[in-house]
């Protein structure tokens, strides 16, 4: 809340059309976000403790690991200042990550900590660097 990621990430989640709930560790889970503009493929993302999910709530509590990787994103958030820090940094993170690989996340130190398997990522034995 201090540093406003929370409620940007509950704005967003109602300009998505999302429902917002309570979930574990503190996480409220928006379900049924439609927004496109912000990682259009992704099954989730994370807005401060906001974990915006293109699925209902059921459905992402079945997965373990992603709300695991989504709640490592949130403590990031806080890490990092909200959205003033981490926005910038985590968006240098995956253009360095696609200049290497050709993927937003395989070299992202910020996906790479909350998780690359748990977050749905395909990690590949030797990832080949540009």
């Amino acid at each position: 809340m201090l540093n406003m990621s929370t409620p940007l990430g509950v704005l967003v989640a109602r300009a998505g059309g999302a429902r917002v709930r309570s979930g574990p560790e503190g996480l409220l889970l928006a379900e049924g976000f439609r927004g496109r503009l912000l990682a259009p493929r992704a099954p989730a993302l994370t807005i401060g403790n906001v974990v915006l999910l293109r699925m209902d709530a059921e459905q992402a509590l079945a997965a373990p690991g992603l709300l695991a990787h989504e709640s490592r994103h949130a403590s990031q958030y806080a890490c990092w200042l909200g959205p003033f820090g981490f926005l910038p940094a985590y968006l240098l993170a995956s253009l360095w990550s696609w200049w290497l690989t050709g993927t937003f996340a395989l070299r992202n130190r910020f996906e790479v900590r909350a998780g690359l398997v748990d977050g749905g990522y395909l990690r590949e034995p030797r990832t080949p660097d540009r």
